[in-house]
């Protein structure tokens, strides 16, 4: 599937609500409608990883792989990078 062919793609609040809570409403929402239809980013594997290596628990490690593994996670597309750079500076110098 392509990137544009998802319906939603979660950030990490919401992944990482289905990691704390495996059975829970957001785990019910994505069953009603559709599990083909989600998604994540790879930023949100990037943030939940790094949020899972830096609290050391094996149990929040061995879920979050879980998790991410049952997740088409999308790769950022070509000069995604270069935007973010730009618009990013542009708002800091903003205030």
């Amino acid at each position: 599937m392509t990137a544009t062919s998802y319906r939603y793609l979660l950030d990490t609040n919401i992944v990482s609500e289905i990691v704390r809570n495996p059975h829970g409403a957001v785990t019910r929402r994505i069953a009603r409608v559709g599990e083909e239809r989600v998604c994540t980013s790879i930023i949100v594997a990037c943030e939940l990883r790094y949020g899972a290596a830096k609290k050391a628990s094996l149990r929040l490690g061995e879920q979050l792989e879980a998790v991410l593994a049952a997740l088409p996670i999308v790769a950022l597309e070509r000069d995604s990078d270069r935007h973010y750079g730009e618009i990013r500076a542009d708002l800091e110098r903003r205030g």
